[in-house]
């Protein structure tokens, strides 16, 4: 103890005596809206010199407030600017016997300029750094005229946006998008970025937020949700916008978009329709190709916010607040893929070829709702009931090959699927030699579904020192429906193969339903100055009730049941059987006791699942300004009961116990007010599927055959995660790193017997050891050059993984080890004048794979793009924007995959009407018609490549048109609240010259 005091004793002495060598000045104030009084967050503050160079400087705090320090006297500048109002300024002079200045408040007035010319500050950061959230101020990215959030989301650094819309920051799924703090269409964050116009954001904040229960406890219950947080511009408050945008284009490509928002102090309610058959593909963008298939989609939708004029936690305070939507979504999609499949030492590989057909429509509506009260100042009350409904069906026809080795290799042979939909009599003999078999598939289907969830929580504090009790209960129920229609005509080429030729026709009838329900009680103790104590229990209940019958049609012009059963030839209305199922699918008997003579007695199921849950949490939590520590162990007993029944196989009651233990950690360090670290364990355990415990087998699919293990056993996860962030303000450079482990023991795998003779899997889950992963990142930008005009940014990313599966050859398992390395980097330059940007942008994605038993399976990929983006803002209201890049790829096995794809898009806008509320563009995608939809999968059994279809190339003609009324300001506004408009590219505009008209848009 004497030793650790003295330590403290020098470092306080060094402290003192650098504070004593160099003095320090402080300034500090408080900004706030003239007109609505409240605080404004990140408003920038900034200390200027004499000549006009920057001291110090900061965003203001939730409070708005702000401190700026300097370490010399003299006479200082402060400034402080926000978007959409005018920069206001306060002269100070700093000496000996004045070294501490309080400016009291500064009120920002909104800007008049903001429905005037475009102007924008050149110094704008692109991106900062407040404690755990980092802030993206939305007016250093342009976006072209009419653009919604994903033009401006894809151009944040450490944010991905996959082709699927998933969005990724540092890693991580953004799960949701808020708006002010609130949500906004939670659950769904395509809604926000397809339909929220660009123009009403002033900033975006990426942060880890924290579940309701949480975030009124102070237990943290570890369900933390990544999210988009939106800050509108401030006014907007008391204000209609309505955008409205209609496209058509060639290759009948349409578009038409409505979107509606009210904003107020306290409340906001937003409207918004929509529907496309682009695949709600937005204007430029680097993530590449556009597969999936052709997409039409109709959508529309209502959410509102409302809350009292109570403040927080104020007696009385109610939130009201929710959703209701409706989307329709039809796809036709067409996909080719070519596989290898990595089979045991010493026997090779099989492979295999693919083309398929799919047409699918979905309808669903959902809604969610929330209130919350506080019927005193230590009291809240909240609600979060929710439903959906869901319709969807289907349609498809695929045609597969299997070989036991490269059909590539063959000369002659360009197309192998191709060839082997010949007569048998026109097969290529090589190819015929390799042949495992064919597969041509046709299928059916349709299903529905219904849902209802509510959740009720009370939360009571018992003192002001974070001692407090809370109470939440939850239920749910849902029910669904399917049914599907398989046809399979599959012929086998070995020789040694049972039979030459097998056909299935296929009905499955798929009924569930699952309720649950759950109650939890939390409680908080302190026990020191900044220590708690904190207790959890739940209790969860879940039934499940499923059951699949599974009937052989074909059974109906069987032989053998038809010399027992003649009338079974026929159907109803005297047609054979034998036509009808082989004209089409989709026609079943209606007779219940026909439909049971064809009950597939060794593949339909019925089980019901019985599971009770207890979780008790203990945990320890210390809370300082610098130091956030939260450290506990969940302790989960758990019982489940499955009735199961296969009738020819089982029929059993299954019980089950489980006790685990699981532990987390965090530690949160703040270095400053813009820089952190922090660093997070967890270990979880994942108990096996009842059935897979299960000897069964289920062969309904003859080329894929599953079977239960009864030996399975739970599998243990540990995850790692460090994530490090700093900001400097004056300088406006950013830096993100992070690292991510994670580590499986006993992890289940399938272990894979592949029949070389007649190509069927057979598939058992398997425990084993050496699964893990490793992925780090870092992120640099920086803004540079005279007003900061240039501005630089990279995002690296390093994966590694170590992939591990069985493979069987004999019934005896071999272990495959696939060891994947990825790395990546993406640099981007921009530079941006008065009346023009230009950006550079590049970006490398390579990966290393090798597999333990197959070295002709490793690889060597890589994925590589570079190219610009210009802008230029013309007189006459006119803008014009394009960007242009090369897609290349390197190391694929199918040398067809090895490409080069110039991508080359363009648009050009002209705004008019008063106040330019009116807008047409013409945008052209793909020019040049090279752009194609490949992607590639690699694991421990398996290496596919697969193409999509897709309209890539094609030009649209836009009008939009915005009637945006403000409180107090008459006519529309086509401009920002920022006092700029937002220009076709991706940095800001600023004021234009002289010799030029105010471009508007």
């Amino acid at each position: 103890m004497k030793e650790v005091r003295g330590l403290l004793l020098i470092v306080f002495a060094l402290f003192a005596t650098s504070a004593w060598a160099q003095k320090t000045y402080v300034i500090s104030g408080k900004v706030i809206d003239r007109a609505t009084r409240q605080p404004i967050e990140f408003a920038t503050a900034q200390l200027l010199r004499s000549n006009k160079t920057m001291a110090s400087g900061m965003s203001t705090d939730k409070a708005g407030g702000f401190t700026l320090k300097t370490t010399a006297a003299g006479k200082y500048t402060v400034k402080v600017s926000y978007v959409s109002y005018k920069t206001a300024t306060r002269e100070v002079t700093l000496s000996e016997k004045n070294d501490t200045v309080r400016l009291g408040t500064l009120e920002l007035e909104p800007s008049a300029q903001a429905l005037g010319e475009a102007v924008v500050s050149a110094t704008q950061a692109r991106v900062e750094q407040k404690e755990d959230t980092t802030v993206y101020n939305a007016s250093a990215y342009r976006t072209p005229v009419g653009s919604t959030l994903e033009a401006l989301v894809e151009q944040l650094p450490g944010v991905e946006v996959s082709d699927d819309g998933t969005i990724t920051w540092n890693g991580k799924t953004v799960s949701e998008f808020l708006i002010n703090g609130k949500d906004f269409f939670k659950g769904d964050t395509k809604i926000a970025m397809k339909n929220l116009p660009v123009e009403l954001v002033s900033k975006l904040k990426a942060y880890d937020k924290k579940s309701d229960y949480t975030e009124q406890t102070g237990i943290d219950d570890g369900e933390e949700t990544t999210v988009l947080d939106i800050t509108t511009k401030k006014k907007l408050d008391a204000s209609w916008v309505n955008n409205v945008d209609l496209g058509y284009g060639t290759k009948d490509r349409y578009t038409g978009r409505l979107f509606s928002t009210r904003f107020t102090e306290r409340s906001r309610v937003s409207l918004y329709g929509s529907a496309n058959n682009t695949s709600d593909r937005g204007f430029g963008g680097w993530r590449g190709g556009w597969g999936g298939g052709l997409t039409a989609t109709k959508s529309a939708g209502a959410d509102f916010y409302w809350e009292n004029d109570k403040e927080k936690r104020d007696a009385g305070r109610l939130e009201l607040g929710g959703n209701v939507r409706y989307s329709y979504s039809g796809t036709d999609s067409q996909s080719k893929s070519n596989s290898e499949n990595f089979l045991t030492a010493g026997q090779g590989s099989s492979f295999s070829n693919s083309f398929s057909r799919s047409g699918s429509g979905t309808t669903n509506v959902n809604g969610a709702f929330r209130v919350e009260w506080h019927p005193d100042t230590l009291t809240m009350l909240m609600f979060r009931p929710s439903f959906s409904h869901s319709n969807s069906h289907s349609d498809g026809s695929s045609q597969s090959a299997t070989f036991n080795d490269d059909p590539y290799a063959i000369d002659g042979i360009d197309s192998p699927l191709d060839s082997m939909l010949l007569d048998d009599d026109a097969l290529p003999a090589a190819l015929k030699d390799i042949a495992v078999n064919r597969n041509v598939r046709n299928t059916l289907g349709e299903s529905k579904s219904n849902s209802f969830d509510a959740s009720l929580m009370l939360v009571r504090r018992l003192n002001s020192e974070g001692r407090n009790v809370s109470l939440r209960a939850s239920a749910g129920y849902s029910k669904s429906t399917s049914r599907s229609f398989t046809d399979s005509r599959i012929n086998y080429f070995q020789d040694n193969a049972d039979t030459p030729y097998e056909w299935l026709n296929q009905f499955s009838d798929n009924p569930s339903k699952n309720w649950n329900a759950s109650v939890r009680a939390g409680y908080s103790e302190p026990i020191a100055k900044n220590w708690h104590l904190q207790f959890n229990y739940q209790f969860s209940y879940r039934y499940s009730d499923s059951d699949r019958s599974l009937y052989y049609l074909n059974s109906l012009i069987d032989s053998t049941l038809l010399e027992s059963h003649p009338e079974l030839a026929y159907q109803a209305d005297n047609l054979l059987w034998s036509d009808v199922l082989t004209a089409a699918l989709g026609t079943v008997p209606t007779d219940a006791d026909l439909l049971m003579l064809l009950r597939d007695a060794d593949n339909s199921q019925y089980a019901t699942y019985k599971y009770y849950t207890h979780r008790a949490t203990v945990g320890i939590r210390y809370n300082t300004k610098m130091i956030r520590f939260n450290a506990g162990l969940d302790f989960v007993p758990q019982k489940t009961v499955l009735a199961y029944n296969r009738p020819s196989q089982i029929d059993t009651t299954v019980t089950r116990h489980v006790f685990n233990v699981s532990p987390q950690v965090r530690l949160r360090y703040r270095f400053s007010d813009t820089g952190q670290l922090d660093i997070r364990y967890r270990g979880s355990a994942s108990e096996p599927s009842m059935t897979d415990l299960l000897d069964i087998v289920d062969d309904s699919d003859p080329l894929n055959i599953t079977r239960g293990n009864p030996g399975l056993k739970p599998s243990w996860e540990n995850s790692l995660r460090v994530f490090f962030n700093n900001y400097i303000t004056e300088k406006q450079q950013g830096m993100m790193a992070g690292l991510f482990v994670t580590q499986e023991s006993n992890s289940i795998s399938n272990a894979v017997s592949y029949d070389e003779e007649t190509g069927v899997r057979t598939v058992r889950p398997e425990n084993i050891n050496g699964n893990w992963n490793a992925r780090g990142n870092f992120m640099f930008n920086t803004g540079f050059g005279p007003e900061k005009t240039w501005t630089f940014s990279t995002f690296t990313n390093l994966g590694y993984t170590n992939a591990v599966g069985y493979v069987t050859n004999d019934n005896i398992n071999q272990k495959s080890t696939t060891r994947s390395l990825n790395v990546g980097e993406n640099l981007n330059l921009a530079y941006r004048t008065s009346w023009f940007d230009v950006g550079l942008r590049g970006n490398v994605n390579y990966q290393h794979a090798r597999n333990s038993l197959q070295t002709n399976a490793n690889q060597d990929t890589w994925n590589f793009s570079y190219g610009l983006n210009g802008n230029v803002n013309l007189p006459w209201n006119m803008s014009i924007s394009t960007d242009i890049r090369m897609n290349s790829r390197r190391g694929y096995s199918d040398n067809s995959m090895n490409t080069n794809e110039l991508i080359w898009n363009a648009q050009i806008a002209q705004s008019f009407l008063k106040d330019n509320t009116a807008t047409i563009s013409l945008q052209f995608y793909d020019i040049l018609q090279k752009q194609s939809n490949i992607s590639r999968t690699i694991n421990a059994q398996l290496r596919q490549d697969t193409w999509t279809n897709a309209i890539n190339s094609y030009c649209m003609l836009h009008f939009i048109y915005r009637l945006n009324i403000f409180s107090g300001i008459k006519g529309g506004d086509s401009q920002e609240r920022d006092g700029r408009r937002r220009g076709p590219g991706r940095a800001p505009a600023m004021r234009m010259m002289p010799m030029m008209a105010p471009a508007r848009m």
